[in-house]
C-alpha cells in the first residue's frame, strides 16, 4: 500500500534520484581536498626552508588527499550521471511488452521502479524498501513518490515498507524483478542468499530479472544456478563507483 501523503506535503520540482553513500562522499572530497591542500603548502614549506623529513612527509599526504579526492568525485558523478545510463542499458536489454508487474528491490528514490513503470501500458510496478540513510541520503518513501510524481508514472507505481529477505508476496507474482546497488548491503553471505531466493520465488517462469551491484554478484549467479537457472550472466564490469559494478541479467526457468 502507498504510504499517506497529507494535503501540506511539498514536494521537490526536480528529479532526485539520491545521492548514493554520501558519508563516504562527503569524506573523501572534503577531507581529500584538505589533505591535498595541506600537504602542498607543507611540501612548498619544506622546499623553501630544505626540510627533507617535512617533505617526505608532505608529498604522501598530498598524493593520498589528490587520490582520495578524486574517488569521491568519480563517485559523485556515479550517483548524479552514471547510474542514470546504467538504468537506461538495463532497461533497455529487458523485452517488454507493457503489461506486466515489475517488482524493485530497494527501490530508494525510485531510480529502476520509475523506469520500469515509463515502459508499462497496463502494468504496475511496485518498490519495497527499509528507508536507509546510510545507504543513500534523503532516502524516504515521500522522495520516491515525488519522482513518481515528475516522471508522471504515480498512477502505475506502488511502494511499501517490506524487508528483501522475506518479500510480502505470493510465490510467482511479478514477471520483472530489479534491484540496483542493494543486496551487498547485507553483511552476511547467508541474508544475501535469502534475498535472492526470494526474488526467484516470487518471480513467474520466464521472468526477466536484473540486479546491478558492485559485490557479491558472483555469489547471486551461484545462488540463482543452485536453484536451476541457466539462462544467467554477468556483464562486463564497469566503475562508476570506482569499485566494479556488476549487472547480473537471468530468466527463471
Amino acid at each position: 500500500m502507498n504510504p499517506k501523503i497529507n494535503s501540506e506535503t511539498v514536494f521537490p520540482q526536480k528529479l532526485n534520484y539520491g545521492l548514493d553513500a554520501p558519508t563516504f562522499q562527503r569524506c573523501a572530497l572534503f577531507c581529500g581536498l584538505a589533505a591535498t591542500i595541506l600537504g602542498t603548502l607543507a611540501a612548498r614549506w619544506a622546499q623553501q626552508h630544505e626540510s627533507q623529513f617535512v617533505l617526505n612527509c608532505a608529498i604522501p599526504v598530498a598524493w593520498a588527499g589528490l587520490s582520495f579526492f578524486l574517488t569521491g568525485g568519480v563517485m559523485f558523478w556515479g550517483s548524479k550521471v552514471g547510474k542514470l545510463h546504467l538504468r537506461d542499458k538495463i532497461i533497455a536489454s529487458i523485452p517488454w511488452r507493457g503489461d506486466e508487474r515489475v517488482l524493485d528491490v530497494g527501490c530508494g528514490h525510485g531510480m529502476m521502479l520509475l523506469a520500469a513503470a515509463k515502459q508499462l501500458k497496463s502494468g504496475h510496478a511496485v518498490g519495497i524498501d527499509i528507508w536507509s540513510q546510510t545507504d543513500q541520503a534523503d532516502n524516504n518513501p515521500e522522495s520516491t513518490l515525488a519522482n513518481a510524481r515528475l516522471e508522471q508514472v504515480a498512477h502505475r507505481v506502488e511502494i511499501q515498507n517490506a524487508d528483501a529477505r522475506s518479500l510480502p508476496f505470493p510465490d510467482c507474482s511479478f514477471d520483472v524483478v530489479v534491484s540496483s546497488f542493494v543486496i551487498h548491503n547485507l553483511n552476511q553471505a547467508a541474508d544475501r542468499e535469502q534475498v535472492i531466493r526470494e526474488i526467484a520465488r516470487v518471480l513467474k517462469p520466464g521472468g526477466q530479472l536484473a540486479i546491478a551491484d558492485i559485490r557479491h554478484t558472483g555469489q547471486y549467479e551461484r545462488t540463482l544456478r543452485s536453484l536451476g537457472w541457466m539462462n544467467v550472466q554477468r556483464w562486463f564490469p564497469n566503475f562508476l563507483f570506482v569499485t566494479p559494478t556488476r549487472v547480473l541479467r537471468g530468466v527463471k526457468p
